[in-house]
Order: C-alpha cells, then sequence, then structure tokens
C-alpha cells in the first residue's frame, strides 16, 4: 500500500516538473542583417491620383515639363517630369522625353497637386497618319478629306501649328499635317511642316507674266502679291514674254521673305522655243495664256511661264503650266471623259485682282482687323476694312500688316445671291 502511495507521489512530482519546464520555456528573438538593397526594395513608390487621356501639345526638355491638350475639357495643362517618369511607345517600349513627338495621343497618369507627371505611354487606340498633304477641308462643314477618305472634325478637336491652337480655316493646303482619328472623327490635327509667305517687289517689267517658286506655286504676277508657300528652300523664277530672272530664296514658317525682282535683266532679244502638242481627243481645244491656239503644227513660244487649257464636249477640262526652254519639247495630253457632272482642272487658276470679278454683282465683305492689308489668293485688295467680288469656290486670304505676324485663313464662298461678311481678330505683334 506505501509501495503504491510513493509511486503515485512520484508521479505526481513529475507531473509538476514536467508542467513547470514547459511554462518557463521562452522562444529567443533570430536577429537578421538586412542589407540596403533589401530596404531599398521594399519602397513602393505611391500610385498617382489623377489620369487622362490627352494629345501632347508640346515638349521642353530644358525645363523637363510637357504641354497636354485635355480632349474634354478643351484645355491645355503643363506637367513636370524627372527621371522617374516612366514614357513609352504605343508598343510599351521605353522612350526619352525628347522622342515624343507633337500632336501624339498619350495616355498619362499624374499627381494633380504637385503636377507631376508619373507615367505616360503613346496609344494605341487611335489611328495617326502623318505627312499629309493631299487634304481638303472644309471648315464649315467640319470636314477633312485625305487618302480617299471623308473624316468628321470633332468639335473638341486640338488643331496646332507650333504649340500654338488654331481654327481650321488657318490650316493652308501648303502645310503639311499629322492627323489623329478614331472611326472616321479627327481628334486632332499638327502641322508638321508650315508655312511662311514671299513677297515681290519691283515686279513692274513682269506684271501679267508668271512666277514660280519650285514645284508648290505658280501664279499669274500682279501689281501688289504676298504668296503662300510651304517652309524649305526653293529657286523662285519669274518670266514674261521671253524677259526672266531666279533667285535661290529660303522660305520660314511664319516669317515673310522679300524678293526684289527688279534687278533681274530685262532682255531685248525674246528667246523662244517650239512645244509639239499630242492632244486627244482630236477634237479638243488649246487655248495658251487664255487665246485659242491651233496645234497641228509645233507651237513656237517665249521662254518662260504659259498656261494652257485644253477642252473638249464630253471631257473633263485640263488647266496646268508649262514652262518653255529653248529646246523644242513634246507635249502628250490625253482628257479625262466627263461623267457629265463637272469639269476638273488639275491646277487651279491663280486669282488675280482682275479676275475675282463675279457677273452678278454680289460682295465679300472683310470688316476687321482694320488697317491691315488684304489679299486674296496672292493677290492685294486693299486696306481692312474692303472688300471683293463674291465668286464661288475656296479661297485663301492673307492679312498682312507691319510689325505683326501675317496669318491667312481658308474661306469656302457657296453661290448664294448675298453678300457676305467676315470679321478676323487682331494680328499678333511679332
Amino acid at each position: 500500500m506505501n509501495q503504491r502511495r510513493s509511486i503515485f507521489l512520484f508521479t505526481i512530482f513529475l507531473c509538476a516538473f514536467l508542467l513547470a519546464g514547459c511554462g518557463s520555456r521562452q522562444e529567443m528573438p533570430v536577429t537578421a542583417e538586412v542589407s540596403d538593397t533589401q530596404v531599398q526594395s521594399t519602397y513602393v513608390e505611391p500610385m498617382a491620383d489623377s489620369y487622362d487621356e490627352a494629345l501632347l501639345v508640346d515638349i521642353n526638355t530644358d525645363e523637363s515639363t510637357i504641354r497636354f491638350y485635355n480632349l474634354q475639357a478643351q484645355k491645355t495643362y503643363t506637367l513636370q517630369y524627372d527621371s522617374a517618369t516612366r514614357i513609352k511607345n504605343r508598343h510599351g517600349d521605353e522612350l526619352v522625353a525628347g522622342q515624343l513627338s507633337c500632336g501624339d495621343p498619350v495616355h498619362i497618369t499624374f499627381f494633380h497637386d504637385t503636377k507631376r507627371l508619373q507615367s505616360l505611354q503613346i496609344s494605341s487606340d487611335l489611328q495617326v497618319d502623318s505627312g499629309i498633304t493631299d487634304f481638303e477641308i472644309n471648315s464649315a462643314s467640319r470636314t477633312m478629306t485625305y487618302g480617299a477618305d471623308q473624316y468628321q472634325i470633332a468639335k473638341n478637336a486640338m488643331i496646332l501649328s507650333g504649340g500654338s491652337l488654331l481654327e481650321a480655316n488657318e490650316i493652308q493646303p501648303a502645310d503639311t499635317l499629322k492627323v489623329v482619328s478614331k472611326d472616321h472623327q479627327i481628334m486632332g490635327i499638327t502641322v508638321e511642316r508650315g508655312h511662311g509667305y514671299v513677297r515681290l517687289s519691283g515686279q513692274d517689267n513682269f506684271v501679267d507674266g508668271f512666277v514660280e517658286i519650285g514645284t508648290a506655286v505658280i501664279k499669274r504676277v500682279t501689281e501688289e502679291m504676298l504668296l503662300v508657300v510651304p517652309e524649305g528652300d526653293y529657286t523662285l523664277y519669274i518670266s514674261k514674254n521671253g524677259m526672266a530672272g531666279s533667285e535661290d530664296i529660303s522660305v520660314k514658317a511664319g516669317e515673310e521673305t522679300l524678293v526684289d525682282v527688279s534687278k533681274f535683266e530685262v532682255n531685248k532679244d525674246k528667246e523662244t522655243g517650239k512645244i509639239i502638242f499630242t492632244i486627244s481627243p482630236a477634237k479638243a481645244e488649246l487655248y495658251i495664256d487664255q487665246e485659242k491656239t491651233l496645234y497641228d503644227e509645233p507651237v513656237e513660244l517665249t521662254c518662260g511661264i504659259h498656261q494652257i487649257r485644253v477642252q473638249a464636249d464630253g471631257y473633263k477640262t485640263l488647266t496646268q503650266y508649262i514652262k518653255v526652254g529653248t529646246a523644242t519639247a513634246n507635249l502628250n495630253v490625253e482628257l479625262e471623259e466627263s461623267d457629265g457632272k463637272d469639269t476638273t482642272s488639275t491646277v487651279t487658276p491663280s486669282v488675280s485682282k482682275n479676275s475675282i470679278d463675279a457677273s452678278d454683282g454680289y460682295r465679300v465683305y472683310i470688316e476687321a482687323p482694320t488697317s491691315a492689308e488684304l489679299y486674296v489668293d496672292g493677290a492685294y485688295v486693299g486696306i481692312i476694312p474692303t472688300d471683293f467680288a463674291k465668286k464661288e469656290g475656296t479661297h485663301i486670304i492673307s492679312l498682312r500688316k507691319d510689325g505683326c505676324q501675317t496669318r491667312s485663313y481658308t474661306l469656302e464662298i457657296d453661290d448664294t445671291k448675298k453678300d457676305v461678311r467676315y470679321s478676323f481678330s487682331d494680328l499678333v505683334s511679332k
């Protein structure tokens, strides 16, 4: 009995000992060294609080800023970028800010309060077409045609040139464009290559002759003229009845180049050349400088530029310019059959001061900016306020004033039997 009691007491003592031992055990902390690299890898950049789909207006790499255009608000704003800003192309490849282009559609994230740009990626959702030179814009209907397709210009579309916002009618046929669109709706138009102006002086001996600037412009010479020309380097050539001269010129966007043509020698002996015309259909009539001309034999013409017009019933009329040299040359002309609705010309005839006349007597009045010079299709009209005879079609008007930046607009003049009036904003000082 005592033995059983002893065993029982020993068992209780052993259990108490074991329980006391378990209660006193403690886990010792494990100390681990953490490298600087591991500490830095735990940093998480805060999430940007703003997101936008925008068009890029301009980039200032000196100040590390990018200006954007918000399509919905139709406003521009500027954000700061730094080395942490992630910039990618539409495929996700890394870029630097200097590789971005004005007019690009972009997705951006940024911090609203600090105006810091966190990320930018060129959008792949919109169609971007660059280098467009053959286009037509109707600012009244807000449509644009290029590449055989017609597009609607959105009311909130960005129209941009040199970092400045424009109206649709300030784009000129001389410009080269970038167009951003989606589902045949244009969201942005950017002038990639703009236009400047060429003004002639001393052209008395060449009035009613022709001036040619590269392949960009051919116009009949008037007493005063201001020509809209794509920016670039050209050879200006002017001629009349055998008199001719040329000069290399450089045209810069938004600037005026003055060319004094009085220094060109006036040739007393008129040099001539011969043109052998082959025209189809055979019944077609040929007009050279607005005079009907027989072409069954070689036609002798004074050297220089001449306007020809070929027309026949049932065919589209062809109007173009030719440059005659001293050597005999061949010219083949084949008219296209007409659809009965229109007759088209390959080259739009120039409008001179005397050719703006319309038979019905209605007028186009330009009322502002006052005291500026008005030119219509390159020909001088007068000092604003002034007016000119209404003639249906597309016309380019240029507004010029000493000390101010010259500006041009495209007008679509309709055939309604009433006068029309336009007022434009004041010219900006240079």
